[in-house]
């Protein structure tokens, strides 16, 4: 069973228990002054379940690496690479508001910044599993991008490919970023 599944199967079995849970005994008649709304033919408000977090950690490894003119410009200009994951996940209601118009639901990010070298890194994957079940559909999904910072002339000319895909699958395989020069 997945990891995340696990909070979906504790709310489908927590709202079976209450279901079937027995009927309460009969209180004695109110007065008209304190009548409850059941007595009065008016149906009780539902109580919204009370919504807890499921933080999971899913950490991955990222390689990022640079054709030699990419690193030779990080060098010569003192620049450095932001490497950054963002989380997200396809919405089970497309319709819902505050989504991501490109990610969907945005389940968090994280950021690093590395020095210019090849490096491999670990990114620490972490998400909320009850809200991936409760408002995405299938696995939650992870973008990894990586770009000049603290160098005005790398970030012109510098370019990295983006890596995304499901989290669980980059759990396994590990993501893989390649900068370049914009004319390479």
């Amino acid at each position: 069973m997945k990891p995340f599944a696990l909070p979906a199967l504790f709310l489908a079995c927590a709202a079976a228990l209450t279901a079937c849970a027995s009927k309460p005994e009969k209180a004695p008649a109110a007065t008209p002054a304190t009548a409850q709304p059941a007595e009065t033919g008016a149906a009780p408000a539902a109580a919204k379940p009370k919504y807890e977090a499921k933080i999971v950690s899913l950490p991955f490894r990222v390689d990022v690496s640079f054709s030699s003119r990419a690193l030779a410009l990080l060098q010569e200009t003192g620049g450095q690479v932001g490497v950054s994951a963002d989380y997200y996940g396809a919405p089970k209601d497309p319709s819902a508001s505050g989504l991501d118009p490109e990610l969907g639901v945005w389940l968090g990010g994280e950021m690093e910044t590395i020095g210019a070298s090849p490096r491999s890194l670990t990114m620490k994957g972490h998400f909320d599993a009850a809200r991936v079940a409760r408002e995405v559909v299938g696995d939650p999904r992870v973008r990894v991008t990586a770009y000049a910072i603290h160098s005005p002339k790398a970030q012109d000319q510098m370019v990295c490919a983006a890596f995304d895909e499901a989290l669980p699958i980059t759990v396994e395989t590990g993501a893989t970023v390649h900068c370049t020069l914009r004319k390479e």
